[in-house]
């Protein structure tokens, strides 16, 4: 199990970034009235969504078996897209950012524990704690890279 979790976190947090950068439309989906800029509240919707996405069972646990189901649909994704996830290394670009997630340290992520979170990375992004994201304040869009002509 403690080979396991690092390889598991880094999957999860593969993919909790392919999820963004595949989102549609501006800011992942998190700007739900289109309007520019995104409230807490939004924040917060687009975490809880995106959790239930990584939790196809909805018990609130992205377990190891969750985790390794993920890898191999990011695998089959790869193998069939060999540019999807290119200047992405191991772990991607949120491993700490998803061991930090697991708060108790026991190898599971609880929806309780991703949306804390998500929480206080919206405090973090949240410059001017005005309770919005304004667009300066909002986090660049990571997209598939592209080559220059």
């Amino acid at each position: 199990m403690s080979r396991f979790l690092p390889t598991a976190l880094a999957v999860l947090s593969l993919a909790s970034v392919a999820g963004l950068a595949h989102a549609q439309g501006p800011r992942f989906n998190q700007d739900a009235n289109g309007d520019g800029v995104i409230s807490a509240e939004e924040f917060d919707n687009a975490a809880k969504a995106r959790f239930q996405r990584m939790d196809p069972n909805h018990d609130g646990v992205i377990d190891a078996g969750e985790l390794d189901a993920m890898r191999k649909r990011m695998e089959e994704r790869r193998a069939e897209r060999p540019d999807a996830g290119q200047g992405q290394g191991p772990g991607g670009g949120g491993g700490g950012m998803m061991a930090a997630m697991d708060a108790d340290h026991d190898g599971k992520v609880t929806e309780a524990e991703a949306l804390a979170a998500s929480k206080a990375r919206f405090a973090r992004l949240d410059a001017d704690k005005n309770g919005m994201l304004s667009e300066a304040e909002q986090p660049a869009r990571r997209g598939p890279r592209t080559s220059s002509p």
